[in-house]
């Protein structure tokens, strides 16, 4: 009898910014677009963070219940209402394989992989989060055996390289011209970036360009730094925090790249809190520069914790408005405001940082949130026959994004749909034109205290 191994795809928790989330949840996305955008991986990188790798031929396909999850290879995807399961007997293994046969689960998402009965792939599959099952997406170089050449030269080609795990990378010191009005990036050469586990203590000599390669390294966890030290790292997580030592887990086969930036050692933190005094837990506060010569360098987002504390790190010198200038969103009522505690720029107190300068105690006062309202009208078609269950969505004028969920019109062509008082909206229908949807032409609202119900003509724009 035939070994058969079941491997469902599991999927662990992504974390997204505000926007990718709610783009992600969007309930009325079409299964059949894809809307999933994958980091580039070569062929040795896609091995190394493999479990397995086989070729195989595909003998079945069925459906299959499986909650989905944003992948961790995708940034960004969209979740479906349906999975395959994918059945296929194995024909050359190249990492991790013994049964004759596997079976794989998709994950619930449109970073899901779509095979076809007949057709032979080769597929790179990964552990789940409990250490046994297995998963695949089109983020991994799984492919038509047919369009794989590249993965193949390399997969045959292994038992003729050395054994264990090829590290490359740069290393890197990041600031800032005052006089350029732009941020700065030049290699660090001659730096050592050291290697330490249980298996010994390798190092790697950065070139000229402040690149580095190390060859055969063994399996296992090694904890990482730089000579002289960097604070930042492609290991490094969101929130960023200035540190000098990582800790990256090797396969012991195929390849990884990391990097290493020695970056600006300013900080701004403080405490954010409410119009009545209390502590608030806000989703984020953000950091512009004052001067119109820092435009090119990047704004900071810092998110603020349970205790209301936030913070800045890896900042430049210069100057700095600190505040919320996003909103109002449905998601944050609040209307624009800056640091101490205002709501027009011209009377916002500006934050002078010095070099590596760590400011502490700035304290915002947050102003109180704007009231929702209800805008409700009635969709109806050019025909003046009603818009049944068709969605129904809110654009902010002020920055172009969507507002919240959509909602369904009744069969009537009825609906009521949720604002920020005071907020400028474009309304339109989301309607069928091939696939994706589109937005019909829309019509301006403006939320008030009291709103008159609209009619939505639904039709191309």
């Amino acid at each position: 009898m035939k070994k058969v191994r079941k491997i469902i795809c599991l999927w662990p928790q992504a974390l997204v910014f505000r926007w990718v989330l709610l783009m992600a949840l969007i309930p009325f996305a079409i299964p059949t677009a894809h809307a999933c955008i994958c980091g580039d991986i070569s062929p040795c990188q896609a091995y190394a963070r493999a479990s397995t790798v086989f070729i195989g031929l595909v003998v079945k396909i069925s459906p299959a219940k499986v909650e989905g999850s944003l992948p961790p290879q995708a940034i960004s995807t969209t979740l479906m209402s349906h999975v395959d399961s994918v059945q296929f007997r194995v024909k050359e293994v190249f990492l991790g394989v013994r049964e004759s046969e596997i079976v794989i689960s998709g994950g619930g998402t449109t970073c899901d992989y779509s095979f076809k009965v007949g057709e032979e792939y080769l597929v790179y599959a990964y552990h789940g989060t409990d250490g046994r099952t297995l998963y695949t997406d089109i983020c991994s170089r799984t492919a038509p055996l047919t369009e794989a050449a590249p993965d193949l030269f390399y997969l045959r080609g292994i038992t003729k390289s050395p054994s264990g795990s090829t590290v490359s990378g740069t290393v890197r010191r990041e600031g800032y011209s005052a006089k350029r009005g732009m941020p700065t990036s030049e290699p660090i050469a001659r730096a050592r970036v050291i290697f330490e586990s249980a298996n010994g203590r390798f190092t790697g000599i950065t070139d000229g360009k402040g690149s580095f390669e190390l060859k055969s390294l063994p399996m296992g966890r090694y904890k990482v730094s730089t000579d002289p030290k960097t604070n930042y790292s492609s290991e490094s997580r969101y929130p960023p925090e200035p540190r000098e030592e990582w800790e990256i887990d090797l396969t012991g086969h195929g390849c990884d790249t990391l990097w290493f930036s020695a970056r600006p050692g300013g900080e701004i933190s403080g405490q954010v809190i409410d119009h009545t005094g209390k502590v608030k837990s806000f989703p984020d506060m953000e950091l512009i520069p004052a001067d119109q010569r820092m435009t090119e360098y990047n704004g900071h987002t810092a998110v603020v914790g349970r205790e209301g504390r936030y913070k800045f790190t890896f900042l430049p010198r210069g100057r700095y408005y600190l505040g919320f200038f996003y909103g109002p969103i449905l998601e944050l009522p609040y209307p624009e405001f800056y640091y101490p505690g205002v709501s027009e720029r011209s009377m916002a107190e500006i934050i002078e940082l010095k070099d590596n300068q760590k400011l502490s105690g700035l304290n915002l006062r947050l102003p109180p949130p704007l009231p929702l309202r209800r805008i409700e009208g009635v969709a109806v078609f050019p025909d003046g026959q009603p818009a049944a269950s068709i969605p129904i969505v809110l654009i902010n004028s002020r920055h172009g994004y969507q507002e919240g969920n959509s909602v369904l019109t009744d069969d009537l062509g009825r609906f009521a749909i949720k604002a920020v008082e005071g907020q400028t909206y474009r309304l339109s229908a989301l309607i069928h034109n091939g696939v994706p949807l589109v937005r019909s032409k829309p019509i301006e609202v403006k939320a008030g205290e009291e709103n008159n119900p609209v009619t939505l003509i639904v039709k191309l724009p």
